[in-house]
């Protein structure tokens, strides 16, 4: 006897779906207050009673009303106003609801013939992206799931390049013996996933060397020409600079132009990570922080973040798209040397619409440009949430942000027991609790305890 195979979503069966999940969504998870307050111990007892796959299947909305019960009513709110933390945003209602497309239709953006117009969608919204930001007609890029998988990429292409036109790539042969001597130079406010990368690259975290930041948040000019001096003459070869647009603590910009003419001079790949910044280049107020991201040789921008995207909704851009044909490693069943979505004369597939491959075979196939093989639709998301928003109220929610950072902050300077660690750069503000008589030394403990307590009463995340 052959079993019937389970249904599938199909043109059937997704609207009562769809409906259950609102119903859940609206009984379980939209709830008031920033989170739940249910003691670790307690929630993971709930979770762990969780049948995952009982021998036989469950109405739905059952299992919908069990896991709101155990899992959506203790969740994180990010919409609520005492969310505070990190840069996990709120959602547009669009981008939100789009996710049931790109679930239901599953389109794999790997090769052309498994999602024909969702890879000329990502393919054409990457390059929209990248001529926005100003750089060049050549730009090419991939969406990924977060800025460490972007950063990773983007340090990947660095990589690659410094072993120079003409010799063996790192790709195909592995580091060469130089490489020992190989650094990234970046602020010691940049992303972690700058050293994490360093480590998967094979070069290691300590070929990251960090540079100290001025008083807003920025790397220090002066301090990065006698860091570069010092590994001149220590006999290493900057491979990367890699400036910040947004840095994670305290949203500061490096000084870019600055970076750039100093990666410029050295032959030295210039990665800008501007997971955070990069909404800054959708407000004309704010756009000028990013003078020189435009010569960037390739850029993280996060979209999950200051653009109300559902994680993940990240893209890494190379100035140059050829570039990213370092990942591409052809196979009969997906990526055909035939199929050669990187021809040398249409390296983005944007010419006659033929690619370079015999017969002219696809326009590009996306897994070329990806670490990923399977991957989601994402760009679905972001394209019908940013045309229902559109460009003026984009920038002016961003805009609100980073002046609601600003009052927020005199707000703090002017309450007493409250200190103001550092002025605002854009959107984070850094504070603690200092009352008088309370020891520096008992300070940190104290904060930590009265943030550990908020969100376990959940008061405040």
């Amino acid at each position: 006897m052959t079993a019937t195979p389970p249904a599938s979503p199909g043109p059937h069966g997704v609207r009562p779906a769809a409906l259950a999940v609102l119903d859940a969504l609206e009984r379980w998870a939209f709830r008031p207050g920033p989170a739940g307050a249910v003691a670790p111990p307690d929630l993971r007892a709930r979770i762990a009673a969780i049948d995952v796959l009982p021998e036989e299947g469950e109405p739905f909305e059952a299992v919908l009303d069990d896991l709101g019960d155990r899992v959506l009513a203790h969740g994180v709110r990010p919409w609520d106003p005492a969310c505070l933390a990190h840069l996990h945003a709120p959602t547009l209602p669009e981008a939100a609801a789009a996710e049931l497309a790109i679930g239901a239709t599953n389109q794999s953006l790997d090769s052309y013939d498994q999602a024909p117009a969702a890879t000329l969608l990502e393919d054409h919204l990457v390059r929209w992206l990248a001529g926005h930001l100003g750089l060049p007609p050549t730009a090419s890029g991939v969406l990924t799931a977060g800025g460490t998988a972007s950063n990773l990429l983007g340090l990947l292409l660095a990589r690659d390049h410094a072993a120079g036109p003409g010799e063996p790539a790192v790709a195909d042969h592995g580091l060469p013996p130089e490489a020992t001597g190989w650094r990234i130079v970046a602020s010691a406010d940049a992303h972690f996933s700058v050293a994490r990368a360093a480590a998967v690259l094979g070069l290691g975290r300590s070929a990251v060397v960090p540079v100290r930041v001025g008083d807003e948040g920025g790397i220090d000019v002066a301090a990065l020409d006698r860091t570069l001096d010092d590994l001149d003459r220590a006999g290493r070869r900057v491979i990367a600079l890699v400036g910040t647009a947004g840095t994670t603590d305290r949203g500061a910009v490096d000084p870019l132009p600055a970076l750039a003419d100093r990666a410029a001079a050295r032959g030295a790949w210039f990665h800008v990570d501007a997971a955070v910044g990069v909404a800054f280049a959708f407000s004309d107020r704010l756009r000028p922080r990013l003078a020189g991201l435009e010569r960037a040789d390739s850029v993280t921008a996060d979209l999950h973040k200051l653009c109300w995207q559902p994680i993940g909704a990240s893209v890494l851009l190379a100035a140059d798209g050829r570039r990213l044909g370092v990942v591409r490693h052809p196979s009969d069943y997906l990526d055909r040397p035939d199929d050669d979505p990187l021809d040398p004369d249409d390296p983005l597939g944007d010419g006659d619409g033929t690619g370079g491959g015999a017969g002219g075979a696809v326009p590009c196939n996306l897994v070329a440009r990806s670490l990923d093989t399977s991957r989601r639709f994402d760009a679905l998301k972001v394209v019908a949430s940013l045309r229902t928003l559109g460009r003026r109220r984009l920038g002016a929610g961003v805009e609100h942000l980073v002046d609601t950072a600003a009052a927020v902050a005199g707000t703090i300077t002017a309450t007493p027991d409250l200190e103001l660690v550092v002025p605002p750069s854009s959107i984070t503000v850094l504070f603690r609790w200092h009352p008088p008589g309370v020891a520096e030394a008992d300070l940190d403990a104290a904060n930590a305890a009265i943030q550990r307590e908020l969100f376990a009463q959940g008061l405040a995340v």
